[in-house]
C-alpha cells in the first residue's frame, strides 16, 4: 500500500507546484495589461530612436485590449483605449520623421494593427463602427507616411 502512495504524493506536489505558477503569472488580461503598461513606460523614457517601433507596439496592443473591451461590453474602458490607439500611432508618425530605425517593422505593426481594428469593427454594430472608422483612418495615414519614410533615402 506505502509503494501507491509515494507516486500519488509526488504528482500531487506537482500539479501544486503548476497551479502556483500559474497564480503568479495571471490572466491574460492581466499580462496584457502589464505589457501595455510597460511601453508605456518605455516610450516615456526611451531615445527618440525607439519612439516609433515602441509607439507601434503599443498600438498593437491596444488594438487587442479594445477588441477584448468590446466582447465583454465595457464600453468606457473600450472608448479610451481607442482614443489611445489614435495618439500613439500620432506618436510613432512623429517620432519617423526624426529617426530612420526600425521602420519598416514599425510600418508593418501599423499596417496590420489597422488591418485587425477593421475586422474588429466589421464585427460589431453599426453604430460603433464610425468611431473605430476614424482610429482606423489615423493608423492608415501614420502607416503611409511611415513608409514614404523608408523609401524617401
Amino acid at each position: 500500500m506505502k509503494p501507491c502512495l509515494l507516486p500519488i504524493a509526488i504528482l500531487w506536489m506537482m500539479s501544486a507546484a503548476v497551479a502556483a505558477d500559474k497564480k503568479e503569472t495571471g490572466s491574460p488580461e492581466h499580462q496584457a495589461a502589464a505589457r501595455i503598461e510597460q511601453l508605456k513606460q518605455k516610450i516615456a523614457h526611451d531615445s527618440e530612436r525607439d519612439i516609433c517601433v515602441n509607439s507601434a507596439d503599443l498600438v498593437r496592443e491596444l488594438v487587442e485590449q479594445f477588441n477584448n473591451q468590446m466582447n465583454a461590453s465595457e464600453l468606457q474602458p473600450a472608448q479610451m483605449t481607442l482614443d489611445e490607439i489614435g495618439t500613439y500611432s500620432d506618436k510613432a508618425r512623429e517620432a519617423a520623421k526624426n529617426s530612420h530605425h526600425r521602420l519598416k517593422q514599425a510600418e508593418l505593426i501599423l499596417h496590420k494593427s489597422a488591418r485587425r481594428l477593421a475586422d474588429i469593427a466589421q464585427a460589431l454594430a453599426v453604430e460603433n463602427r464610425q468611431a473605430i472608422d476614424v482610429v482606423v483612418n489615423k493608423i492608415e495615414a501614420a502607416d503611409d507616411d511611415i513608409l514614404n519614410q523608408v523609401f524617401k533615402d
